[in-house]
């Protein structure tokens, strides 16, 4: 059988927003909304949580998760990376369980609008993919590369070439934006390539307005409202 394991991580620092993944969006915590999407879907095998803090960990318990213990000091600084976490946390499972894990769904707690249904349709998509990793991405739009400039001396000049020559928005070749809501990956590709991400990932694609990653103040007041105008679409 092939294991899948989501791996939610949620550590305690957080400069933009503090206490951000304990954050009350919607009437319950920030990473609530993740854990509950983890909870519904039918192919997850498990799902653990991978945080730092004390304070979270007792928040993701009273929403049914619990924690074997925390991550090490090494691991939870502002120069920790997802990687060396996920790695971290799939020996420590392997261990615990007597198991090995097969592929990693890494389910950050900042895309609330993740839903159990994107979980698994986006597992569907990357088994019958021949990559070793998947992304969630969603299209630009206003953010498109063709619309962007870097600034030299106070002069603007255009991030792509083509840029300077296409003038209408039906002209530009579609780009796609990480989103933040859903890594997968096998554990080769994570364990000797150090990386959720391949040369060529699949791509699960959702929508913009699902797409709302918490980082800011601003974030959060976007995915309220969002929220509140389709709140069957965020269960």
């Amino acid at each position: 059988m092939t294991f899948i394991l989501g791996i939610i991580p949620a550590r305690g620092g957080s400069k933009g927003i503090p206490n951000k993944n304990i954050t009350n969006l919607r009437k319950k915590p920030l990473l609530a909304h993740t854990i509950e999407a983890a909870k519904k879907s039918s192919l997850l095998h498990d799902f653990i949580l991978s945080t730092d803090s004390e304070a979270i960990a007792r928040c993701a318990a009273e929403y049914g998760l619990r924690s074997s213990s925390l991550r090490p000091p090494e691991l939870s600084s502002d120069e920790a990376n997802s990687v060396d976490v996920a790695i971290y946390e799939i020996q420590k499972y392997e261990n615990e369980h007597n198991v090995s894990v097969d592929i990693v769904v890494l389910l950050q707690p900042t895309a609330p609008m993740r839903t159990s249904v994107d979980i698994d349709c986006a597992l569907n998509l990357f088994f019958k993919s021949n990559t070793a990793s998947l992304i969630s991405v969603y299209e630009a739009t206003t953010n498109h590369p063709n619309l962007m400039y870097y600034l030299n001396n106070d002069k603007l000049e255009p991030i792509l070439e083509e840029g300077r020559r296409l003038k209408r928005r039906q002209e530009y070749k579609p780009v796609f934006i990480r989103n933040g809501a859903l890594y997968i990956v096998n554990k080769e590709q994570l364990v000797d390539r150090k990386s959720f991400v391949c040369a060529n990932p699949t791509a699960y694609i959702m929508s913009r307005e699902r797409s709302v990653n918490i980082d800011d103040p601003f974030d959060l007041e976007l995915a309220e409202w969002m929220m509140s105008r389709h709140p069957n679409e965020s269960e």
